[in-house]
Order: structure tokens, then sequence, then C-alpha cells
């Protein structure tokens, strides 16, 4: 069997199509690879400078929450002191209210010690005028 003339140049076109397709293919890819790249650089260098801002942001914001935490640290101590000293003035207080009140029980105590003094020296007297009186009276 005889081939026909036209089989080797049609084999060798489609040999050169299909070569030519995967030449194609391969810049594509390539095209792609580059461009892909490319932007994964830009991505890189993007998420560098978004990292370094976050590392900056953390940074600030951990300062800021230590010095809340030494301010509320501070205040809990001054409002410790605080407390201990109106606790001791309350103390003085009561025992201050303590001293005015047994002083003032001894003092209403001695008034009306004083006050049924004079009521017995102002009977005696009373008696004793009234004795007066009547020795001078027959006169």
């Amino acid at each position: 069997m005889d081939t026909a003339g036209w089989v080797g140049p049609t084999i060798a076109i489609s040999l050169v199509v299909v070569a030519l397709s995967f030449l194609t293919i391969g810049a594509v890819t390539l095209a792609i690879g580059l461009g892909l790249r490319k932007q994964s650089r830009e991505l890189r260098e993007k998420l560098t400078a978004f990292t370094t801002d976050a590392k900056s942001a953390v940074a600030r914001l951990k300062g800021e929450l230590d010095d809340y935490a030494d301010l509320a640290t501070e205040t809990r101590v001054k409002l410790k002191r605080a407390v201990a000293t109106v606790e001791g003035r309350l103390l003085d207080i009561d025992a201050l209210a303590e001293v005015l009140q047994d002083e003032a029980e001894e003092t209403a105590l001695d008034v009306a010690a004083f006050v049924r003094t004079v009521r017995r020296t102002g009977h005696v007297l009373g008696s004793a005028r009234r004795a007066m009186k009547r020795r001078r009276a027959p006169e």
C-alpha cells in the first residue's frame, strides 16, 4: 500500500501547529508566572509595611495598657491609704465621742448632785430662817 502524497505534509503541518500551540502555552504560562511573581513581590512589600505598622500599633497599645495598669495600681495604693486614714480618723472620732459622752455624763451627775445639795442647803437654810423668824417674832 502506497500512502498518499498529502499525508506526510499534513502530518508535518500538524506537528508544527502542535509545536506552536505548546510554545504559545509555554509563553502564556511564563507571562502569567512573571506577572504573579511581580504581584507577589508587591503583595510581600505591602504585607511587610502592614506588619510593620501593626507591630508599631501593638507596641503603642501595649505601652498605653501598661500606663493604665500603672495608673490603676497607683490609684489602688492611694485609695487603700485613704481608707486606712479615714478608718484611723473615725476611730479617733469614736474615742473622742466616748470621752465627750463620759464627760457629759459626769457633768450631768455633778450638776444633779449640786442641785440636790443646793436644794438640801436651801431646805436647811429655809428651816433656819423660819426658826430665826419665829425667835424674833415673839419679842
